[in-house]
């Protein structure tokens, strides 16, 4: 056991308060994250890993999986975690078929049938008169929008949906007129507009906000394609203008631009993650209390939910076993690793952007110092002066002088027998 005697009282008082703050603020932070996970936003890293700095910039950055979140304006991408999702939904809340059938609504839309086309319907009696043709007397194609006579019913292509323009072209058709047939036919028009609209499925949505489809309607925002063109050449402009930095100047002027970047993402990001917000909102709306209390569908495991995960578990675990003295120097260097990786993660170096924020460093920041004063706690037997490594070690003190005696000399030492100096007893306990 580690002699005291060479160290001041002082001394060994505050490298043992040194380790439980840092202990404490370690396992803290570690429990805080645990809390958001239940949260309608868990924390995560990406942010972080986004906006870093540095040398090892790109490694960090690719370790969010999509830095840049491109992927986010990508159909097929969308699309395709949308239905991967689905089907994780389908099978975590076991649903019945009615249930099927509404998250398939939800995805792909509520329109119904006529003929083998897809469609949305309002009843109607008859045409206004002196309209005979309502396609011939609007302009509007009937692969968009045409009256079926027979079924008294007016139809709109679920594929094609039915645009501002055209609806105004039904609507002008009987301007001007207050009688009851052209009151019918607007309130039918009317009808038909908004349960296209109400009526279209997610991906549908996704598909008019990320392909800019003009037949598909929805939120105008959503029709952001030019802008889309514009974040990705800004993008490249930025990584091209990162390589060549040198001067305060063009560090600042990057800062400025990273703004107006970050600013353009989330304006054409941000429709994206509140559809899919509202997706999983509704389907959440089509369980029942039984099917709630199993829990959130569980995510697939990308390198970012990994290192989420690696984050708050050594945040947890080290600052507790900091705070118990518990296998002190492995959980301080460990520990220090942790931290210095964030560290590295927006270092102060000469030559790269000064982080936002009302600090300032330069080399030497609190994370680096945080590191040297774990190495400092690993160099020393803090646990064993105060914590659970002291038990450990009179144990293994006991362990190791127990092993040493020969088990004649075992025997001899529990019933209080005097060793034989013929006998050779005594040099075996040597």
């Amino acid at each position: 056991m580690t002699d005291t005697r060479r160290f001041s009282l002082a001394a060994i008082v505050l490298l043992v308060v040194l380790r439980l703050g840092i202990g404490w603020q370690l396992l803290y932070e570690g429990l805080w994250k645990v809390n958001t996970l239940d949260s309608p936003t868990p924390w995560t890293a990406a942010g972080y890993l986004k906006n870093s700095l540095g040398p090892m910039r790109d490694s960090f950055r690719n370790m969010a999986g999509d830095p840049d979140e491109l992927g986010w304006l990508d159909y097929d991408t969308v699309a395709g975690r949308w239905q991967s999702w689905a089907a994780r939904f389908n099978q975590h809340y076991e649903l019945d078929e009615k249930q099927q059938g509404s998250l398939y609504r939800l995805m792909n839309g509520s329109q119904g049938k006529a003929g083998n086309r897809l469609v949305f319907s309002e009843p109607l009696e008859a045409l206004p008169s002196g309209i005979e043709y309502l396609n011939k007397a609007s302009r509007v194609s009937n692969k968009v929008v045409w009256f079926d006579a027979k079924a008294k019913r007016l139809y709109v292509d679920a594929e094609q949906f039915l645009k501002p323009d055209e609806r105004a072209k039904l609507d002008a058709l009987v301007k001007g007129r207050s009688d009851a047939q052209a009151a019918a036919f607007l309130n039918a028009v009317d009808r038909v507009y908004s349960r296209q609209k109400n009526g279209m499925g997610y991906l549908k949505k996704l598909a008019g906000a990320l392909k800019g489809d003009p037949g598909l309607l929805g939120n105008e925002d959503w029709q952001q394609v030019g802008k889309l063109e514009q974040y990705k050449k800004e993008l490249a402009e930025y990584e091209a203008d990162y390589a060549a930095a040198k001067t305060e100047t063009q560090w600042g002027h990057l800062n400025f631009t990273w703004g107006k970047i970050q600013s353009l993402r989330s304006e054409l990001t941000g429709p994206i993650k509140a559809m899919e917000s509202e997706l999983k909102d509704k389907a959440e709306g089509i369980l029942t209390t039984a099917q709630l209390a199993k829990g959130p569908v569980s995510e697939p495991w990308t390198a970012l939910r990994i290192s989420d995960t690696l984050t708050i578990i050594g945040l947890t675990v080290l600052g507790l076993m900091l705070i118990l003295g518990l296998f002190t120097r492995f959980a301080a260097v460990m520990a220090a690793f942790m931290l210095f990786s964030f560290y590295l993660a927006m270092p102060p170096f000469p030559g790269v952007p000064e982080i936002p924020g009302p600090e300032h460093s330069f080399i030497v920041n609190k994370n680096l110092i945080e590191v040297f004063a774990l190495l400092a706690i690993a160099a020393l037997p803090s646990g064993i002066w105060f914590g659970l490594d002291r038990l450990l070690a009179v144990f293994f003190d006991k362990w190791k002088s127990g092993k040493k005696l020969s088990p004649a000399l075992k025997s001899m030492v529990a019933t209080g027998d005097e060793p034989d100096s013929d006998s050779g007893l005594a040099t075996a306990a040597t």
